[in-house]
């Protein structure tokens, strides 16, 4: 039987907060913080393919994500910025899919492949393809019952408000800081400064809630912001940290003392 999310919450939180009661703002990314693709990214792929009438056996897109994955994380060191624009966004997620659908649509022309990796990088700006995780609401509503302002800042495309309208996100933030919409991208401190200046807020009262340490927790740190790993898989837990680390949102609630919905 998987394990109850809300049993993890105290799987490790490490550096708790001095004074939580004096947190004026909250930030959040997006991707793997709140959203993730629906049912899966092999799910997703799956279902368009097949829906377009080119079938993909779902076990060559099993074996062929971690070299995707791999390659999405090669280009994207190669060129920091990518997320800073649409346009390159957009190359990105292409040269991704492309990898993905490859070996698994050899029998198909380079003309009907690419026209295949096309309708799957649509898809993926889609509200209908991201789920909401579980805690999202339920966190999101008792924080905001207190006042503290939040902000969304995150690696994504301009469809992402449109994503969050469609989960009805919209009302517990005041703010989105996107990086294509701001032509910035993580972890560049100014990303998180712009944060601020929306939010009318100082970083000694404010934290940012993300599952990347390198772009979440060092951008934060940075501008003086109190960084919050939310590490969702445990793919952080036997490392050396020196961040607030939490399992789920739920441990957000804990560390600043604010009790379950």
């Amino acid at each position: 039987m998987a394990p109850n999310p809300r049993n993890l919450r105290y799987a490790y939180i490490m550096y708790n907060l001095k004074e939580p009661q004096a947190v004026q703002a909250i930030f959040f990314d997006v991707g793997y913080t709140m959203l993730a693709p629906h049912p899966s990214v092999q799910d997703v792929v799956h279902k368009v393919c097949e829906e377009r009438g080119t079938p993909v056996d779902r076990s060559c897109l099993d074996e062929r994500l971690p070299h995707a994955e791999a390659t999405l994380r090669g280009m994207v060191r190669a060129n920091p910025w990518t997320w800073s624009k649409d346009s390159s966004i957009e190359q990105v997620w292409r040269a991704y899919f492309t990898d993905l659908l490859t070996p698994c649509l050899a029998n198909l022309s380079l003309r009907d492949r690419a026209a295949c990796v096309e309708d799957v990088r649509i898809s993926f700006e889609q509200a209908s393809s991201y789920a909401l995780y579980p805690d999202v609401r339920p966190v999101l509503s008792a924080i905001h019952a207190r006042n503290i302002t939040m902000g969304i800042i995150s690696d994504w495309g301009i469809s992402l408000s449109l994503i969050l309208r469609h989960h009805d996100l919209i009302r517990y933030f005041s703010f989105a800081v996107v990086s294509a919409a701001v032509r910035m991208a993580k972890p560049d401190p100014q990303l998180f400064e712009t944060a601020l200046q929306r939010a009318n807020a100082i970083a000694d009262y404010t934290l940012h809630v993300g599952d990347s340490y390198p772009l979440d927790v060092l951008g934060a740190r940075a501008t003086g912001i109190t960084p919050v790993l939310l590490d969702r898989l445990g793919n952080y837990e036997t490392l050396p940290l020196d961040c607030i680390t939490i399992r789920n949102l739920y441990g957000l609630l804990d560390i600043l003392q604010i009790r379950d919905p």
